[in-house]
């Protein structure tokens, strides 16, 4: 009788699970041009040690426009609603970022009008969205960002 092969163990982390709660509920957009950028801000300039992340193209956009994309709306609130029952943070930490693809998307036909920005759009969102949580989840605080690249290459945070 031949013996079946057992898979082996493919990659054994150093680090082990954490415990208990987050320091913040991040919710951020998946541009992986960005997540290095991302990390290195939540944890050095914010000193997050610990954060549970939804990320999704766009980050807050799924959030924004309750009007037009109801149910994306009611998918994006039902994720948060879990973490922060679930992993109880006392922060949450929105980041958008200039050209994001989901908002490029979106908004493809208004980038030829005259004035608008789609930068300024993402930042309105942001805030928006920003003072939105807050009055959904009183007992956190929450704050907005919104990265963009400097003149030399780095990308920059700026608060909203």
């Amino acid at each position: 009788m031949a013996e079946v092969a057992t898979q082996a163990v493919v990659y054994r982390a150093r680090a082990g699970r954490g415990a208990g709660n987050s320091d913040a509920l991040v919710l951020l957009c998946s541009d992986g041009d960005f997540q290095a950028a991302f990390q290195e801000f939540l944890s050095l300039h914010l000193k997050l040690e610990r954060w549970d992340a939804i990320t999704v193209p766009g980050g807050a956009y799924m959030l924004s426009f309750a009007d037009v994309l109801p149910k994306q709306l009611k998918v994006g609130m039902r994720m948060l609603k879990a973490v922060m029952k679930d992993r109880g943070p006392s922060r949450i930490v929105l980041i958008g970022h200039d050209g994001c693809s989901r908002y490029l998307e979106a908004f493809a036909t208004h980038l030829t009008r005259f004035g608008f920005s789609l930068a300024d759009k993402q930042r309105r969102d942001l805030r928006s969205v920003c003072e939105d949580l807050q009055q959904t989840f009183r007992q956190a605080r929450v704050e907005a960002y919104f990265a963009s690249l400097g003149t030399d290459g780095a990308v920059e945070f700026e608060r909203l």
